[in-house]
């Protein structure tokens, strides 16, 4: 009897327990479910609460004792999981929400991008640029004359190559000669005019890169030196292909030897008086060489003409030679703060500073060797000219940093 009591006692402090764990637990999952960052945990923890409480109600139900506060942690926990369960469902929808709408508007703005206004002028450009190879009629079968016509509206220049000089070799005949080139490079803004049968119908704006490459007639350069040719090549970046911009920068960044017109190879029997240097070398070799933000470092090349003509000295009855260095005896400074020094070193003592756009004379004397300086990164080697400045000064400047004018 004693064993029954003591055993009756042991499994109703059992559902008691049960009963107060699983609804502390199941309040706990109540006032948890209502804070929506939990989500899926608050749920898993309101499992267990109605677990413990199922195992409290079993025992309690086997030995009739009091079920009422097993169940009221039985709804706690069932309340607390599926106030969880509808926070996590809400939460989850406004993420796929956001997460379809951000998607529909980097389609829409991705869409808007490739029919952006401008590339609907450009579409047009080519289309009409097209048709005008073409035979067009109209809806009534009458044909369309498609015209376009290309205005030039201004010119940027963008810098120039070193010259190669057309020098004879000592002890050659005239077939010792070599042919000069040099190469510009300038931006242009230009007009497209479209018309059909003769009546304008869309103007266009755009900016096109101009490759210049000038040279001395191959046959007519042991003759007069001053003679060149010019070859261009346009680049149009909304426009044309990529191969077009290829070609003209293979152009300038070759070295060119000819042969004369009886077949002899000139780079045997000729020499540099100074070497081949590219435009800007590594910028004019890089796909970013027409980026308009290109301009100031391409400013940054000068152009040194070296010239060699044979003069007669009548008493004497000897030749003569006559090296001129620069044909300009005006120079445009082109920095700003161009120190100008009593003496070509970059050690000698400071004259004055000259500002960006000064123009100052050339007085014909240039420095027997060349200076090595560092503008903006760019290692420059060049000879110091004597100029005379504005304010009277007589003094040298450094050959980075002037245009002959």
């Amino acid at each position: 009897m004693k064993t029954e009591i003591n055993q009756k006692v042991k499994y109703e402090s059992l559902s008691k327990g049960l009963g107060i764990t699983g609804l502390v637990l199941g309040i706990v999952t109540l006032l948890v479910s209502f804070i929506p960052c939990f989500g899926l945990f608050t749920v898993f923890f309101g499992i267990i609460a109605i677990i413990v409480s199922l195992v409290g109600l079993v025992i309690a139900l086997k030995h009739h004792h009091e079920k009422g506060l097993i169940i009221g942690a039985i709804i706690c926990s069932l309340l607390g999981c599926g106030i969880a369960y509808s926070q996590y469902a809400t939460m989850n929808s406004i993420t796929n929400e956001f997460i379809k709408e951000t998607s529909i508007d980097n389609k829409e703005n991705k869409a808007e991008k490739q029919t952006s206004l401008r590339d609907k002028d450009v579409e047009f450009v080519l289309d009409h640029i097209k048709k005008s190879t073409q035979k067009v009629t109209d809806k009534n079968g009458l044909p369309l004359n498609y015209e376009y016509r290309v205005e030039l509206i201004e010119t940027k220049p963008l810098g120039k190559t070193k010259v190669v000089s057309s020098n004879p070799t000592e002890g050659k005949d005239k077939n010792g000669y070599m042919n000069s080139m040099y190469a510009e490079l300038s931006v242009s803004k230009i007009k497209y005019k479209f018309l059909i049968n003769g009546k304008q119908i869309k103007d266009l704006d755009f900016i096109r890169h101009n490759y210049d490459i000038y040279e001395t007639n191959r046959y007519l350069d042991y003759y007069n030196g001053s003679k060149f040719y010019k070859d261009n090549y346009n680049y149009t970046p909304e426009l044309d292909t990529k191969s077009v911009l290829d070609q003209g920068v293979r152009m300038f960044t070759k070295p060119h030897f000819y042969r004369n017109f009886t077949g002899r190879n000139k780079e045997s029997d000729s020499k540099y008086e100074n070497e081949y240097i590219n435009a800007t070398s590594d910028l004019i070799k890089s796909s970013n060489i027409l980026n308009i933000k290109t301009i100031e470092d391409f400013q940054k090349v000068k152009v040194i003409i070296r010239e060699e003509k044979k003069e007669v000295d009548n008493k004497n009855k000897t030749n003569v030679i006559n090296k001129q260095t620069d044909n300009s005896k005006k120079l445009l400074i082109t920095v700003d703060n161009l120190r100008v020094r009593t003496s070509p070193d970059l050690d000698a003592e400071k004259l004055e500073n000259l500002p960006l756009n000064t123009m100052v004379e050339y007085l014909d004397k240039r420095s027997e060797h060349k200076t090595e300086v560092t503008i903006k990164g760019v290692e420059i080697n060049e000879y110091w000219y004597q100029i005379k400045t504005p304010s009277g000064n007589i003094g040298w400047i450094h050959g980075c940093c002037f245009e002959k004018q």
